[in-house]
């Protein structure tokens, strides 16, 4: 089943099936995958597994209902009861008023490098295992460190086939591992962590990640607690895009957008941020963690420039969401599994860096907080933001004191794209996903003190 060819005439037979129970447009994702898995406790290797990752999600509209079925069983007679269900289910639902069709998309595939590693699928468990313990040796800064983390590697293929006539296939590689290291001297304790993922096995840094978390939790003790204050706040390329990611992809989502539920509803052409905020995505970035030549229902991906000088250009779209917003598709569709309905979601981030050093950012900073590794934003889609500082530091006359406990950032999403006050000229490229340093100014600072 690992075969584009053995794909293709899975995906053409849903098609068939269905079309030929009745139904008005059919459409079938197949993904194909394996994926291994080491987990760390206490330094040591835990736990080692292999996974299969392989589905079919079958999509059928019957009268403008829409019913959906999956399986990951390839036999024909579990494919052909998938398609059956999924009639079924479109027959017996109410149509949907907003739905208006399957997207048609005849352009060719554009081929993005650096996606596909084989030196991924060849890596040997001892291969593997070898590089996670030498990331772990990395992260013994000390030896009562207590270490814990988990690293993937995996390969995957992608079908997308419709009745409208889409017909997409991918396959890519991936790496990815982070290290958690926790240090403590009686009630003293540092904590911190660090990751990286990457398409290709020698872009992926696993010692940097055992060092990173290594260091950073050295760093995290003798953590004080501050008293309660109005400071600006500077962010690092991680936490800035930790910051700026959800809070973008959650706002101009097309589908959150017609709920009236987004941030930035019936804001396009509008100030939505300082002018020191440009953002792009690029789902075309060579190599890129994220990039992808087409979307989950098999449309052809747009780079878009999303906010410039602050302003709101676009929303995210999909076949669904576009006419509900009056846009174009911008092939944004995004599925959560092969079982999944599309939504929009970005793709790689590029958040445009500013003219000052990073090194000049935090030497002009009087009195204020350093995140690293942090972000100021919550998951659940509130726009009111009340943020625990993690991996923060008191920074007084331009100089870092001390890492910070006990506090918390109390501000709004809105608060936060209003108060960007510059952004350093350096600019860190995590495989695709791009953030500068980032200003933000005075913002309320619980300390607890």
């Amino acid at each position: 089943m690992s075969t584009e060819m053995n794909l293709h005439e899975l995906a053409e037979k849903v098609i068939k099936l269905g079309l030929s129970l009745g139904a008005d447009q059919v459409e079938a994702y197949t993904i194909f995958g394996a994926a291994r898995n080491v987990q760390l406790e206490r330094g040591a290797i835990r736990k080692f597994t292999d996974v299969a990752n392989s589905g079919l999600g079958v999509r059928i509209i019957k009268d403008k209902a829409i019913g959906m079925a999956s399986t990951t069983i390839f036999s024909h007679e579990s494919i052909e009861k998938t398609v059956k269900d999924a009639y079924s289910l479109a027959k017996v639902s109410p149509p949907d008023k907003n739905f208006n069709s399957l997207p048609e998309d005849n352009r060719s595939t554009p081929e993005i490098k650096g996606c596909f590693d084989q030196n991924i699928i060849d890596l040997s468990v001892e291969g593997f295992t070898e590089m996670i313990l030498e990331g772990v040796q990395e992260a013994q800064v000390r030896e009562d460190a207590i270490i814990g983390g988990s690293f993937t590697a995996g390969n995957g293929e992608r079908f997308i086939i419709s009745s409208q006539g889409i017909d997409r296939f991918s396959k890519q590689t991936s790496i990815t591992g982070y290290l958690s290291v926790k240090i403590q001297d009686g009630e003293d304790i540092g904590n911190a962590y660090y990751f990286d993922s990457s398409k290709v096995l020698a872009d992926f840094d696993h010692l940097i990640v055992g060092k990173e978390a290594g260091d950073r939790a050295l760093k995290m003790l003798g953590s004080q607690k501050i008293e309660t204050a109005t400071l600006p706040i500077l962010l690092d390329p991680d936490s800035c895009m930790g910051t700026i990611s959800p809070i973008i992809s959650s706002g101009i989502n097309a589908f959150s957008v017609f709920n009236r539920t987004a941030y930035f509803v019936d804001k396009i052409g509008d100030v939505i941020a300082s002018d020191k905020l440009t953002i792009t995505d690029d789902p075309f970035y060579p190599g890129g963690v994220d990039s992808s030549a087409f979307d989950d229902e098999g449309v052809i991906s747009q780079k878009l420039n999303l906010v410039k000088d602050g302003i709101l250009n676009t929303y995210i779209t999909d076949s669904y969401t576009a006419p509900l917003v009056g846009l174009d598709n911008t092939g944004h569709a995004s599925r959560g599994s092969f079982a999944s309905r599309p939504t929009p979601s970005t793709y790689s981030l590029d958040i445009k860096a500013g003219e000052t050093a990073k090194d000049t950012l935090l030497e002009d900073l009087k009195e204020g907080i350093l995140l690293i590794g942090s972000s100021i934003i919550d998951m659940s889609g509130n726009p009111q933001i009340s943020a625990q500082i993690n991996q923060g530091f008191y920074v007084k006359d331009g100089e870092v004191q001390y890492p910070v406990k006990n506090a918390m950032i109390g501000t709004t999403v809105f608060e936060v794209f209003e108060k960007i006050e510059d952004f350093s000229k350096e600019q860190q490229n995590r495989h695709g996903h791009k953030s500068p340093w980032m200003l933000l100014s005075t913002l309320q600072v619980s300390g607890g003190k």
